[in-house]
């Protein structure tokens, strides 16, 4: 069999590469393989069907395989599994996993766009009743169908990121039994130090027990329960979540193409491999970082599908090069929305930056406006050049109205005078007339 265009994997990266491909050639030869059976997802939101803000898994898939064939005019063949990859001969073995045989498909041009996959402790048997990962929507149905028939009340989450979080306010919210375990000292471990103070004081404020420096070395099952033997003692739960963090799906590529330590795959900005023909992008490739000025790996759903909208014009023909990202990102955690932007004081110290950093503390709203929440905003910036490099944010309200603004500035390579003088809309229902970003530039500016 052989396609023009052969894309590994139905999801972000993947889909919006195999539209931008429609678009520009629309009689092009497409062929999508996903090896799962459900494409076109959010997991982002999965936590909140968890939690039951989301009536059902299915609100959170966007194109079914025939629907997408429907309204976009792209084939997408699912339980198709890349196993190999033979660049000599542009061709990728596919193993069909319903009917256990292998077949060869050969490209004329590649894209991998095969996503994460989470990484498994060596302790935990896979597959096993009450034991479950939480990266896709085949495990949250398995998760749904497990809390419906064993009604459990005591849940172990190992892993105090963003997912282990989310994982724990759900449950919490559910009325269970919650124990969070992390290796690491604090929750929210790559987040700033004034986000990650947040967190621990709103795990405190809730009862969740948090373990911090605790790995969990054995689990034992003990009759409808588990046993967790840890650092810290034995702990007793129903149910365990481990999500212990995420790494490239590219084992199927060999050493065929470059890599960065962890596995993703090395692109241009094009989102050119090291092959000629061969796209990535999406969670499985690096993206170049503008303030770092060289690829990092920070896999997001936002980003995975700008990737993927680029590889697919410029495997069409075009030439655009993506501009990169900032490390923006965003967390709600109970009544806590956490952001940040751009590098931290210490991720700009390990750069060798010599920089500066500003907070204040202000209302998201006119401060005698109902409903008014305190906002704490930080900035990082450049002693020398004034360019502001980083951006964090802790509010009861929408962290996004601050963060989102000090992204385009770090985006822009604007200096903070910019950004102190900076023309934000102002009325009391939605925003101060000093918000607390604004109010830390000019601070920095001693004015």
């Amino acid at each position: 069999m052989k396609t023009e265009y052969l894309i590994i994997g139905g999801d972000a990266a993947g889909l919006s590469a195999a539209v931008q491909i429609k678009r520009q050639k629309p009689k092009a030869s497409i062929q999508v393989i996903n090896k799962g059976r459900i494409i076109s997802y959010s997991a982002c939101g999965m936590p909140y069907v968890l939690a039951g803000d989301i009536p059902s898994s299915e609100k959170l898939i966007h194109f079914t395989p025939e629907t997408f064939k429907e309204k976009r005019g792209v084939s997408v063949a699912v339980g198709q599994e890349a196993v190999d990859l033979l660049p000599e001969e542009s061709t990728v073995v596919v193993k069909d996993l319903e009917k256990n045989k292998t077949v060869r498909m050969k490209y004329e041009k590649l894209l991998i766009a095969t996503g994460a996959e989470p990484i498994r402790l060596p302790f935990l048997e896979n597959g096993t009743e009450g034991i479950f990962t939480f990266s896709n929507i085949e495990d949250l149905r398995e998760v749904d169908k497990f809390l419906l028939k064993r009604q459990p009340r005591k849940i172990a989450i190992i892993g105090a990121g963003n997912i282990g979080l989310e994982l724990a306010e759900a449950f919490y919210r559910k009325g269970k039994d919650v124990d969070l375990f992390d290796i690491l000292e604090e929750p929210a471990a790559l987040w700033p130090v004034m986000v990650r103070k947040a967190v621990l004081e709103k795990i405190r404020e809730k009862g969740i027990r948090f373990h911090g420096k605790t790995a969990v070395r054995e689990v034992l099952r003990k009759g409808d329960s588990f046993q967790l033997k840890t650092d810290e003692g034995e702990f007793e739960t129903d149910v365990i979540f481990s999500v212990v963090g995420t790494r490239p799906s590219t084992i199927f590529c060999g050493n065929k193409l470059e890599k960065m330590k962890n596995g993703a795959l090395l692109i241009d900005r094009q989102g050119k491999t090291s092959l000629p023909g061969i796209y990535a992008a999406g969670d499985c490739a690096s993206v170049f970082h503008r303030i770092l000025e060289k690829n990092v790996y920070f896999p997001l759903g936002s980003t995975a599908n700008k990737m993927g909208r680029i590889a697919g014009m410029n495997m069409a023909g075009k030439d655009i090069a993506f501009p990169g990202i900032v490390g923006t990102q965003i967390l709600k955690f109970f009544e806590l929305s956490l952001a940040k932007a751009g590098l931290t004081e210490k991720e700009a110290a390990e750069e060798g930056m010599s920089v500066e950093s500003f907070s204040a503390l202000r209302k998201d709203k006119a401060g005698y406006f109902p409903g008014a929440e305190k906002t704490t905003a930080k900035i990082v910036v450049e002693k020398r050049s004034g360019r502001v490099l980083g951006a964090e944010a802790v509010t009861g309200g929408n962290a996004a109205q601050f963060i989102d603004p000090a992204a385009v500035t770090i985006h822009g390579r604007m200096i903070v005078r910019d950004l102190a003088w900076m023309d934000f809309a102002y009325a009391p229902p939605f925003a101060p007339v000093w918000n607390a970003l604004i109010s830390a530039a000019l601070k920095s500016l001693k004015i």
